[in-house]
């Protein structure tokens, strides 16, 4: 609950966690008789005391993971970000497999299954990587969670985190948890494709500006927002689409789709709010203009609907790979399915489709697509791209006047560089350990093969003879099932987990596995939330118990072991507790 800090300066209101005990204590009377009837020292509800009260709440729920986490392997994911206050804290989240799954109608639940707990917040005060790689470890051993059942880590791609030899991971490997397979979280991978796809193509970095800056302009003032609305109400714009345009975000695909689709949805609006606010001769008057310039530019109507087109297919991969419930082997399945649905996009019919609804809109917004654009440079790019499709030379310009030269020149090097980049980034041809895990999957043509699944076997310390023992048996089994995916092979599997035991705990690791760390980014958007500009001394233990409850919802607070350990802090006070 929030209050204003200005109500609360000029009336007689506490804040409201006092306000809500007195109206209590005139409904209950044993609030009453605690709040009303005791001596001032001793109604428990100074600050420090409401602190120590969230703070066993939120060591219950600690308490409770840990039981949950306690003789499973788990896997960790840990990612920094700063508070309002400019506090770096760090969030550890824990992934583990649940083995009491639900069933809906006759299926299994997957969400049931894949559960990710936030243990807690930790301030940093050093950034290195020895220094954070012990206070994960230092965190982890104070609720009892043994560190050698930790079978995976996932953290983004800082080199602090990342490094080879010196990161975090490597010294976790290296000295706490050796059967440890570290894993570059998939959505921010995904995330570096636009960034290193924007290098080859000049234009882009260009596009993506004009995009933000429409956003920022609108939302600047009052007075440009109101305009806009009152654009799209005289258009009678809101009739199953957004009628809001939405913020470019450097960090999410979803949120860069939804931009560009959110512009195309409103472009007219846009159009004539702009005119009206270039027509008032104020300083809003030359932002105006320069973004109505650039918004009549044919070559950003046409990479708005080829950035569109694209990104619209990478959103679908961009959602899953935010789901707690993908495993590894499903993460590559839709993977290759998004390469090779992006690599069919590369062919003249279909840039003549995008083409058409190009020209089309143009028609509607009298934009004339044969004007010729500024000429631009090409700059020299990097090696990695030799491969994008280029027809010029170094220092040759290029006019983009024509469906052919767009395609050649604009489509092409797009596609091109989005494929080079997914695959080079989301391969598994050189990583040895990924490839054999990926033998777990029954759509792989290496499923269940004992030297494939070999280096897995040997890095999590398994018996490599009894599986193999155990693999020629389960196939067998397995000749008349049909299985789509790794879940479907546990389920099959854990009748008989006491006779493929080996196996069994090979495909409960594999499941654990993480493929992304956006549960750690979900805890930083409710950290905004509970401590803001307005609560800025907040405690960082306080606010590591409060996003702690805020998080995990759904284990239940027993009140009354609450109030026996407070009561054990409390020995010698005045209030009889238990």
């Amino acid at each position: 609950m929030r209050t204003s800090v200005d109500f609360i300066a000029w009336s007689n209101n506490r804040g409201n966690f006092i306000e809500i005990l007195k109206w209590s204590a005139t409904t209950d009377p044993l609030v009453n008789a605690i709040l009303l009837d005791n001596a001032n020292n001793a109604s428990y509800l100074s600050p420090s005391i409401q602190n120590e009260l969230i703070n066993l709440m939120a060591n219950q729920i600690r308490k409770q993971i840990a039981e949950k986490i306690g003789g499973h392997v788990f896997a960790l994911m840990a990612d920094e970000a700063k508070d309002c206050s400019g506090h770096e804290q760090l969030s550890i989240v824990l992934r583990c497999i649940s083995h009491e799954t639900s069933k809906n109608n006759d299926k299994i639940d997957r969400n049931s299954m894949f559960n990710e707990y936030l243990l807690g917040l930790v301030k940093l005060n050093e950034f290195d990587a020895e220094s954070l790689s012990i206070e994960i470890i230092k965190y982890l051993s104070f609720f009892n969670i043994d560190i050698n059942n930790c079978i995976a880590m996932c953290f983004d791609g800082a080199s602090v985190m990342s490094g080879r030899h010196a990161g975090v991971q490597a010294i976790l490997r290296r000295n706490y948890m050796t059967r440890a397979i570290y894993m570059h979280c998939f959505a921010h991978k995904l995330n570096l494709v636009i960034r290193d796809v924007s290098k080859v193509v000049p234009y882009l970095p260009e596009f993506y500006s004009i995009v933000s800056k429409i956003y920022s302009y609108v939302h600047s003032s009052s007075v440009t927002s109101e305009c806009f609305k009152s654009v799209q109400q005289k258009l009678m714009i809101g009739h199953n689409i957004s009628t809001s345009l939405k913020h470019w975000c450097d960090t999410r695909w979803d949120c860069r789709w939804s931009s560009i689709h959110a512009l195309i949805q409103n472009y007219k609006a846009l159009i004539i709010s702009l005119e009206e606010l270039e027509s008032e001769g104020d300083e809003r008057s030359v932002d105006a203009r320069s973004l109505l310039m650039a918004l009549r530019v044919p070559t950003f109507i046409i990479t708005l609907f080829i950035i569109h087109k694209i990104f619209g297919i990478i959103k679908i991969l961009s959602d899953q790979l935010k789901a707690k419930t993908i495993d590894f082997c499903h993460a590559q399945f839709l993977i290759k399915s998004v390469i090779a649905k992006i690599a069919d996009l590369r062919d003249e019919h279909a840039f003549s489709l995008i083409y058409t609804d190009v020209i089309n809109f143009c028609q509607q917004h009298h934009i004339d697509l044969s004007s010729a654009p500024r000429q631009r440079r090409i700059k020299k790019v990097s090696s990695r791209f030799k491969d994008v499709f280029i027809t010029s030379a170094i220092g040759q310009r290029d006019n983009l006047n024509n469906e052919d030269s767009y395609r050649t020149n604009l489509f092409y090097p797009i596609i091109d560089a989005v494929l080079i980049e997914l695959n080079d980034r989301f391969s598994i041809h050189n990583i040895e350990m990924l490839i054999s895990i990926s033998a777990l999957c029954p759509d792989s043509e290496k499923f269940l093969e004992s030297e494939s699944l070999k280096p897995f076997a040997l890095e999590m310390k398994a018996d490599f003879c009894s599986l193999c023992n155990e693999i020629e048996v389960l196939k067998s089994m397995l000749k008349d099932t049909n299985l789509e995916n790794i879940v479907d092979l546990y389920h099959q599997v854990l009748p008989l987990k006491q006779a493929f035991p080996t196996i069994m705990s090979l495909i409960i690791i594999a499941m654990t596995i993480p493929i992304s760390s956006t549960t750690c980014e979900r805890t930083f958007s409710k950290m905004k939330v509970i401590k803001t500009t307005t609560r800025n001394t907040m405690s960082d233990k306080r606010l590591n118990d409060l996003c702690v409850l805020a998080v995990e919802r759904d284990f239940a607070i027993d009140f009354e072991q609450l109030m026996n350990d407070f009561a054990d802090l409390h020995k010698n006070g005045r209030i009889l507790l238990k």
